[in-house]
């Protein structure tokens, strides 16, 4: 940065903590709070790329109903807010040497800091407000804000809620107070889980305020996950794909040099592409014209034919020109259409599959995912991705050179296309979805093991060898689900390790519940079990229990039959750890973790247990604890040497 600089401010107002009175802000909120440069869980991804501060105020602790909860008093009069900002560009500048002045001032808010947000936008006017199922009170201010805004051309608003929580009829009210015509001013729903939504989300939007976002769709539409994304169909994106090599082969007669569009003998293949493809007949003369070709590029019309004759039926937009089908295909993503079997993504937010399309501008026509569904027409060119290699796809198109043309494209470590140089121009990747195609029957999960010490065993195997945690990290991790559940996968609170599924209702009196009933407990309604508490890790609160229940392993969501699935157990979680406790991952994971430091850490930082919640550590109790889980993670540890071939 040079020596004076205009720089953006991005202030988060957090909700509640876990740890309540006792939360550490750089620790507890900063990992989840969306304020992210790139994208969290992929470094290499770049997000915004506008010079930025980003400010995390720790707020003020109340408690409230929750025990958890935080407000932010002080920056809600009128100016506090202002006097924050210009604090923290001075502290920046004394830090960096940069004389920093304010540029747009982005609010974001997640969950309860909606309350101080709609306080504070009573009398402030920022440029921008992101708010992640923050909106429990009246979202007057809000809306009055976003008015002003819109009427003005500038600005922009992104709301995300999860239906059927309090968020989601006060987000209703403001999608119905701006209408959902604009791109830069959205409410939609996400089956993203509460806690993950800033992470998940708060970099695509600080990067792009009008982003598309993966899982995010308007009122009304089903929330898209991973879920409920149905796995590629062989059937129909392979014949894509066989089609598409068939026809490169086709080109090259005898495996010899290729024809060119205007030779004879190309004539009748492109006559047939036209009539099949696109419906329309042209004329050996036309086609062995430069002229007619020059003006009439085919490269559409190829990729149509090929979706025809590998059977896309209806679920493809056959057309002459790229345009109309990568629009067609964005506007059923963005619908959440599952219907279609085509959906189409930015290039930056997935890895192409076989089958799939990747599509570029043309000409420096400018076409970029935004623009592509506008009414002016821009030069695009699509090839159909054919094989996948290591740091490397092959991909064939219609008149690349002339003719049927491959190459290959370059690909990042995840999978994702590269971006840079020659490849800058690919925007979108049109995921061939094959939502016509019936889903394949789940695996058979791996059998539960009847012993403590098998499930022990299977648990430690997971964790060291599929997951990479050293060996007494992993033993401090398992000691601790011993404490719990036994290791038992169908654990529920309140029940005997020999009958995991029977415990009080909420009239005391004990009964067997189903695996269903576990997972639709509702303390509002008292139906299922007394006690929410489930899994090896007795996840208890709503949040960790849904993210459970809706968890995807192996390309499914399980719902309650994870109750029955170790395996599946640990790779929730696993995730919850890499994601909501990244602190305690970390512990896990070093090189020189004792089995007492992974157990401690575990115990008091991620399953605080009531034993241990709101007493200091030194407290006779706590320490009683602290050894007895000890103990049992030395009991893993055992286990697993012995169940090692020598």
């Amino acid at each position: 940065m040079p020596t004076q600089a205009t720089v953006d401010v991005v202030v988060h107002l957090h909700g509640h903590s876990r740890r309540g009175r006792a939360m550490h802000l750089v620790r507890d909120i900063a990992p989840v709070s969306g304020l992210d440069l790139a994208d969290p869980l992929h470094p290499s991804t770049a997000g915004r790329t506008r010079p930025t501060l980003l400010v995390l105020p720790r707020g003020h602790f109340y408690g409230g109903r929750t025990g958890r909860g935080y407000s932010f008093p002080a920056l809600e009069p009128p100016g506090a807010m202002t006097k924050l900002v210009d604090e923290a560009l001075r502290r920046f500048g004394a830090a960096s040497g940069v004389r920093a002045t304010r540029g747009r001032l982005i609010l974001t808010a997640h969950s309860g800091g909606g309350a101080s947000l709609m306080a504070i936008l009573r009398h402030l006017d920022p440029d921008e407000v992101h708010t992640f199922d923050a909106l429990y009170g009246d979202p007057a201010p809000l809306i009055a804000w976003a008015r002003r805004r819109q009427a003005s051309g500038s600005g922009a608003l992104r709301v995300l809620f999860r239906p059927g929580e309090p968020t989601e009829r006060n987000s209703l009210r403001v999608a119905a107070a701006l209408g959902t015509g604009s791109a830069r001013f959205r409410v939609e729903q996400t089956g993203v889980s509460h806690m993950a939504i800033p992470q998940t989300y708060g970099w695509r939007v600080l990067a792009d305020a009008d982003a598309d976002l993966p899982g995010a769709t308007r009122p009304g539409q089903p929330a898209i996950t991973p879920a409920n994304q149905p796995p590629a169909d062989s059937s129909l994106c392979a014949a894509i794909a066989r089609v598409a090599h068939e026809q490169f082969r086709r080109w090259r007669p005898g495996g010899g040099a290729a024809l060119t569009e205007t030779s004879p003998a190309a004539s009748p293949i492109l006559r047939e592409y036209y009539r099949v493809g696109v419906g329309v007949n042209v004329t050996d003369a036309q086609l062995q014209s430069t002229a007619y070709q020059a003006g009439h590029p085919w490269s559409a019309v190829f990729v149509s034919y090929v979706m025809r004759t590998a059977g896309a039926g209806s679920g493809f937009r056959y057309s002459a020109a790229h345009q109309t089908y990568i629009s067609a295909a964005r506007k059923s993503r963005l619908a959440g259409d599952t219907s279609k079997p085509f959906w189409a993504y930015r290039a930056t937010e997935l890895a192409p599959r076989i089958g799939d399309l990747v599509c570029a501008s043309r000409s420096s026509s400018g076409a970029t995912y935004d623009n592509i569904s506008d009414p002016q027409t821009r030069a695009t060119h699509c090839d159909i991705v054919t094989e996948i290699q290591p740091g490397r796809i092959r991909v064939i198109g219609g008149n690349v050179g002339q003719t049927v043309g491959e190459k290959w494209l370059r690909t990042l470590s995840d999978g994702k296309l590269n971006l840079t140089g020659t490849q800058n121009r690919f925007f979108a990747v049109i995921r061939c979805r094959s939502a016509q195609a019936a889903p394949s029957p789940a695996p058979a999960p791996m059998p539960v093991p009847a012993t403590l010490d098998g499930r022990i065993a299977r648990v430690m195997d997971l964790l060291v060898n599929r997951y990479g945690y050293p060996v007494q990290g992993a033993a401090g991790l398992v000691g601790n689900l011993i404490a719990e559940s036994q290791v038992q996968p169908n654990r529920i609170e309140g029940s005997r390790s020999a009958i995991p599924l029977r415990a009080p209702d909420f009239n005391g009196r004990i009964r067997d519940w189903t695996p269903d009933q576990v997972r639709t407990r509702s303390h509002s309604r008292r139906t299922g079990p007394r006690s929410p508490g489930v899994g090896i890790a007795q996840w208890t609160s709503r949040n960790r229990r849904d993210g459970l229940f809706r968890h995807v392993y192996r390309g499914r969501q399980l719902g309650s039959a994870i109750l029955h699935d170790l395996d599946a157990q640990v790779d929730y979680l696993v995730a919850e750890l890499r994601r909501d406790y990244r602190g305690v991952d970390a512990t896990l994971r070093s090189a020189g973790v004792t089995l007492e430091q992974a157990s401690d850490a575990v115990l008091l930082r991620f399953e605080r247990p009531a034993a241990v919640l709101g007493r200091p550590v030194t407290d006779p109790g706590v320490q009683q604890v602290l050894r007895r889980r000890r103990e049992a993670g030395r009991q893993a540890l055992r286990t697993y040497r012995s169940s090692r071939p020598a």
